[in-house]
């Protein structure tokens, strides 16, 4: 019953503070202002980042918080300075009461707030289109774990230092210091700390924010919501009532009393390690800064050349994933070795090869494997496991396999990511990309049989499998929508709003890119593949006969096609390389703005150069630079014809004079007409 009333009281006192009630209207008064910045940022216009939304939450609750510490250490510390407690036989246990009951008021304040954002977050995604699906459940779960779990915990915070340090002056140093320390926002705070912090050391525990908090959500995976964080939002709770507890010692009044706190203590430290342990086991490595950079750190360490052996011939597979176990048959069509090697994702852990149902043994070296055989066989069974990496995630069930990634066994003699340096303005730089964004030819028979919902396989679906020929194969188990529109099947992540009415207008551009293309090169696929999987970050691009992945980077898929960087990639797509890196990346420099051109584009930057230009010696930038300016004057016709020859020429052998050459022949012949 005292419980009761003190929870009254509290609940009272917390809607008539200025302070509280006002540091809870703040959050919703910046909300909406960020609300207002968002929109009006050319770059959202088309909202495919609106699932980067609650990402703002970030800042607000860092905010918010300090004033929330500074009313709870007020309120309790003045409850402590005449110590009240200490007129009552029962003062300790009134003295818990309270902080339960203060504890139990501010939780549900907050809870009240997380509907409200919730809400408003909601009829934000209502408004710009997003379509109903799991994306509004993992939305309330995204705001329970990064703004209700955190400001619940600025109670204890309060407490904790009126506890320790009552009315001392130091006691506001104290609320600084825990504000910052412990705010969601330290990850950025301390970017340089953070982001060499893995999502499995033990040091992520102390952040009990994001790692990066500009990205809330990826496409297909949906928002970084884990188990991980809950249990970490578990373990930071439990340290805090334990410290609580220990703070509040010297306020009992028997010895009994002071047992029964100690005892009680014993099992706090079992139960953090144990919430600890489950975090990191469950942590998510999809929007890890270090995770990804170390992984790629591993692939430019890699030896690029390695010897393998690809003298067999693969006819089909037969890959059963259940849940993250996954059983792939290879059945080979010709066996001329008793070392073939395959590629396979290193971090997958290989539990074990057969052939003709008989272990056999193999060897790693990074993404390849290598088989030994006693004796021929047609058939070869792999068992491994698909666990949360960087370049794959696997969160929630939810993943993305595309068919760029080595997540089956393929017949191949590289690494599935290359990384490569080049320099730019006399800095070192890197980039890399995956080695299979030019699928080869060959076809294979597939079988798959996935348990869960599939959301898209370019294989198609055969009763409750999938069965069917194609180079290779990707799979995605993860939130998104499909639509057909003019004959092509498009899927797209859940958080892009009204695709139903932009999609004729994509559709149309890719279709007149791709034949604009043609027109210069020869591509990697005949035409345009009528199933188009689109996302906004996270997924690489790539494009094979019966399936396009593009990722729009930082563009609305409605307004990219107006862009020097869709051009760009589309070229990049369809056009394989040739040549020299250096020549082939200034070809696709120049393509990129004949195509803008070719489009009726009037900002075209006829000076820029490919990122390669740089790190080229003085006297080829002279020729680079003499080839741009031969071409500009040209026609659109004469562009084409340009590019079209260097194309169909470019190989070692061919030189930036024998191009100027070519250029300016094309502008004599065009000339005389």
């Amino acid at each position: 019953m005292r419980w009761k009333w003190l929870f009254v009281f509290y609940w009272k006192r917390l809607l008539k503070s200025k302070l509280y009630v006002g540091a809870s209207i703040l959050f919703f008064v910046l909300l909406l202002v960020r609300f207002i910045l968002f929109f009006s940022d050319d770059m959202n216009a088309g909202m495919e980042y609106s699932g980067d939304l609650p990402s703002e939450v970030f800042m607000l609750v860092q905010i918010v918080s300090l004033f929330y510490i500074v009313w709870f250490y007020f309120l309790y510390s003045n409850e402590l300075r005449y110590g009240v407690s200490s007129w009552f036989a029962d003062g300790y246990r009134i003295l818990l009461e309270k902080m339960s009951a203060l504890l139990a008021v501010h939780a549900l304040c907050q809870g009240i707030m997380l509907m409200m954002s919730y809400g408003v977050f909601s009829l934000v995604y209502l408004f710009v289109g997003v379509e109903p699906s799991d994306l509004y459940w993992s939305l309330l779960r995204f705001l329970a774990v990064y703004q209700f779990g955190p400001l619940v915990l600025t109670v204890l915070y309060g407490v904790i230092i009126a506890l320790l340090l009552e009315t001392k002056k130091v006691s506001f140093f104290a609320m600084l210091l825990v504000w910052i320390l412990t705010g969601p926002m330290t990850t950025e705070l301390f970017i340089d700390l953070s982001q060499t912090v893995h999502a499995r050391d033990w040091t992520s525990l102390l952040f009990i924010g994001k790692h990066a908090i500009q990205q809330a959500y990826d496409s297909y995976i949906g928002f970084e919501v884990d188990r991980g964080g809950e249990w970490k939002w578990a373990a930071w709770f439990l340290s805090l009532v334990g410290l609580a507890l220990l703070s509040s010692i010297r306020f009992t009044q028997t010895r009994k009393e002071r047992n029964a706190v100690l005892k009680a203590l014993l099992i706090f430290p079992f139960l953090i390690v144990l919430t600890a342990c489950h975090s990191l086991q469950t942590n998510t490595k999809a929007f890890t800064r270090a995770d990804q950079t170390t992984e790629l750190e591993e692939y430019r360490r890699m030896p690029q050349t390695i010897k393998a052996d690809l003298r067999y011939r693969i006819q089909s597979y037969d890959i059963s994933l259940h849940g993250s176990r996954a059983v792939v048959r290879v059945a080979l069509s010709q066996l001329d070795t008793n070392r073939p090697t395959f590629q396979l994702y290193h971090l997958y852990p290989l539990h074990s090869i057969e052939a003709d149902h008989q272990p056999v043994t193999f060897t790693r070296n990074g993404d390849l494997v290598t088989v030994r055989l006693p004796k021929r066989t047609s058939t070869l069974t792999f068992s491994y496991e698909i666990v949360d990496t960087a370049l794959i995630p696997y969160t929630n069930g939810r993943i993305v396999l595309l068919a760029d990634r080595a997540w089956y066994p393929k017949r191949r003699a590289s690494h599935m990511y290359q990384a490569y340096e080049y320099r730019v303005a006399g800095t070192r730089a890197w980039d890399g990309a995956f080695t299979d964004q030019f699928v080869p030819n060959e076809t294979y028979t597939f079988t798959l049989n996935v348990d869960g919902d599939v959301l898209f396989c370019n294989v198609p679906k055969r009763g409750t499998g999938y069965r069917g020929k194609a180079q290779a194969v990707t799979l995605i188990k993860g939130q998104g929508h499909q639509l057909v529109d003019q004959g092509y099947e498009i899927t797209y992540p859940a958080d892009w709003p009204h695709m139903a009415e932009r999609a004729p207008t994509v559709i149309r551009q890719l279709k007149k890119t791709f034949h604009h293309v043609q027109q210069i090169a020869s591509t990697a696929v005949s035409s345009l593949p009528n199933k188009i999987v689109f996302s906004s970050s996270g997924l690489s691009s790539f494009m094979a006969h019966d399936h396009l992945v593009y990722n729009t980077n930082f563009f609305s898929i409605g307004t990219y096609h107006m862009e020097r960087d869709y051009y760009e990639k589309m070229l990049r797509l369809s056009v394989p390389p040739k040549g020299s890196r250096i020549m082939y990346n200034e070809w696709i420099s120049l393509a990129t703005r004949w195509l803008m051109q070719k489009q009726g584009l009037s900002v075209i930057d006829w000076s820029s150069k490919s990122e390669w230009f740089e790190s080229q010696p003085s006297s080829v930038k002279k020729q680079i630079e003499a080839i741009y300016q031969a071409f500009q004057p040209l026609d659109v016709d004469q562009k084409q014809q340009c590019l079209r020859t260097w194309y169909a020429n470019m190989d070692d052998g061919w030189t930036w004079d024998r191009i100027l050459e070519m250029m300016q022949e094309v502008n004599g012949v065009g000339g005389r007409h």
